[in-house]
């Protein structure tokens, strides 16, 4: 178990410093990213485990699997953020 939890961690963590270098920028949104990114390494270490995709498996951990799960989820999430109306600026009262 605790295996699997550093290697779920790891490669949320690659996955999202490899998104936030292709993206260029930091912002607000990267605690929502990592979030997301954990989550997709989750969900997609299960949906692989599930399919039977051997790409590439350390023990009982889909790798790939579990990269691609992380980069959707942080797409969704970038999608979700830039839906989000801009906060309207400041009202001058003079």
């Amino acid at each position: 178990m605790i295996a699997w939890l550093i290697l779920v961690v790891l490669t949320a963590a690659i996955n999202l410093f490899v998104l936030l270098a292709v993206r260029g920028r930091w912002g607000s949104v990267v605690p929502f990213l990592a979030v997301a990114a954990l989550v997709g390494a989750i969900g997609g270490n299960a949906a692989g485990g599930a399919a039977g995709l051997d790409l590439v498996r350390i023990g009982d951990f889909e790798f790939v699997a579990a990269s691609v799960g992380a980069q959707v989820a942080m797409l969704a999430t970038l999608l979700l953020a830039a839906m989000v109306p801009p906060s309207a600026p400041p009202a001058d009262d003079q």
